[in-house]
């Protein structure tokens, strides 16, 4: 339990009420909300929580609330409850997370357009190998890539972990969520076109990577196009902060196999990921832990037990090989593309592609991605998480990048699209199953409803032995 006035220590506020109320929890979701809570009000995109205030009051019995907007509260509310007035609630709830669970771990970020996920793997599982307690953040393990602040603290307080290593996220950093985490140490991996639904250009979502680099106090950059830029920017606003740089000169790939180059040193090892992209997600994971003192052949022997995560590149059926991946930007798209057709064992061999887009997101990249997708032999276009659109006019956004639709289907069932993929394939073939990776649910309207690419595949396999034993 702690205090309001201790909660808001250092805080711009004012508080209506009583300024030594007790509250046992800091809550920005109304379902988790106790008597004892006190509850932060965001204006979301869909709802002001503002408005929630008079329900949570007389049905949850809580009566300390944080508030942008007095006049939004029922009066009887007002008059009887502890209210703090703040300027921007989302920058506050940062604030106050930090004040009311503290910070006990060091924390490592990982930001970048791709390979979050897999870095944080490599880095949690690494550390664990040699004995450190470390925890893991990310998409694949919460409902955010990067939890709003409340939960992010809430974690990192409640743990047994030493260190935690987390995915941040462009719109995390926006939203103020990881205002008030200190970082040991930043990561970024690069960066390509992705979220400008909400960035509107590819120059603020850059903004919104760099707003985070600003805050470890070490740095290790990816100097891609804008790994450059950010490392300028860094060197001459924060002369004394530690940047480390690589580039695609410090590692190879071949035949599966990746050697980091190091200043002076080299490693070689087979890992468990499939993909040549993971060279700049191994050799950033490389970098930070000789920082932390640990010697080349203990990284090897770690780099080599590290499994992949979920979802990225995930091998799901041998014959023929059977591909799930995250893929949803014309970039990682491509590059897994690029993976598989390296797989390719013989020329009467295809590649067999099935994709869509998100609604709701980005539209200007569906041409795109439809352009790099006619690299594959033969193409499946379908739902995604359509959301509020209609999967039809995405899969028509997806179509003006195409110019030769000779190897195109269409069909909007994702299930039946996979099963299409999957009748159509051959022993020696591949099929991927690209965009939404780990995810095991699908968002049509305002519905989400169970729907996992992994589950769909092992399916139609069970179906298809259970046929041939019937015949048998």
């Amino acid at each position: 339990m702690k205090k309001i006035k201790e909660i808001f220590h250092g805080i711009d506020c004012e508080i209506f009420g009583n300024p030594d109320k007790e509250v046992d929890s800091v809550e920005f979701d109304s379902k988790r909300v106790k008597s004892s809570s006190l509850f932060v009000a965001l204006k979301g995109k869909n709802v002001d929580s503002h408005y929630l205030i008079k329900d949570i009051y007389f049905k949850k019995g809580c009566s300390a609330f944080v508030v942008e907007d007095l006049n939004k509260v029922y009066g009887y509310v007002k008059s009887k409850a502890t209210l703090i007035k703040v300027g921007n609630s989302r920058k506050a709830l940062s604030k106050i997370s930090k004040n009311f669970y503290g910070q006990k771990t060091k924390v490592i970020g990982i930001t970048g357009t791709k390979g979050k996920s897999s870095t944080v793997k490599i880095i949690g599982q690494s550390l664990n190998f040699f004995g450190k307690s470390c925890g893991v953040l990310g998409s694949l393990w919460w409902k955010l890539t990067t939890p709003e602040a409340p939960d992010i603290f809430r974690i990192m307080n409640q743990s047994y972990f030493d260190i935690w290593a987390m995915e941040v996220t462009s719109v995390s950093t926006v939203q103020h969520r990881v205002d008030d985490v200190e970082f040991e140490w930043g990561i970024f991996l690069g960066l390509g076109r992705d979220h400008l639904d909400i960035h509107g250009t590819i120059e603020n979502y850059f903004l919104a990577k760099y707003n985070f680099l600003e805050k470890p106090k070490n740095v290790i950059i990816f100097l891609d196009e804008w790994g450059k830029k950010a490392y300028e920017l860094l060197k001459s606003h924060y002369p004394d902060k530690k940047i480390i740089t690589f580039s695609d000169k410090n590692f190879i790939y071949e035949s599966g196999k990746i050697s980091i180059f190091w200043e002076g040193e080299k490693i070689s090892f087979s890992p468990k990921f499939f993909g040549s992209f993971n060279c700049i997600n191994f050799t950033a994971s490389y970098i930070l832990l000789r920082e932390m003192g640990f010697e080349p052949d203990s990284i090897k022997l770690a780099f080599e037990q590290v499994f992949p995560p979920r979802g990225r590149m995930e091998l799901v059926v041998y014959k023929p090989m059977v591909f799930v991946d995250y893929a949803h930007t014309p970039d990682s798209l491509s590059a897994v593309i690029d993976e598989c057709l390296k797989l390719k064992k013989e020329n009467s061999s295809k590649l067999i592609v099935v994709f869509g887009c998100g609604g709701d997101r980005d539209k200007g990249k569906r041409p795109e991605m439809g352009k790099v997708s006619l690299k594959a032999d033969k193409v499946i276009l379908t739902s995604d998480n359509p959301r509020i659109e209609n999967p039809e006019d995405i899969i028509k956004d997806i179509l003006a990048g195409i110019d030769d639709t000779s190897k195109v289907l269409v069909e909007p069932d994702r299930k039946k699209a996979i099963f299409k993929a999957l009748i159509d394939s051959k022993e020696n073939d591949i099929v991927l199953i690209a965009g939404k990776g780990h995810e095991e649910y699908q968002i049509v309207k305002d519905k989400v409803l169970p729907f996992s690419d992994r589950k769909v595949v092992l399916e139609f396999f069970q179906e298809y032995e259970d046929k041939l034993t019937s015949i048998s």
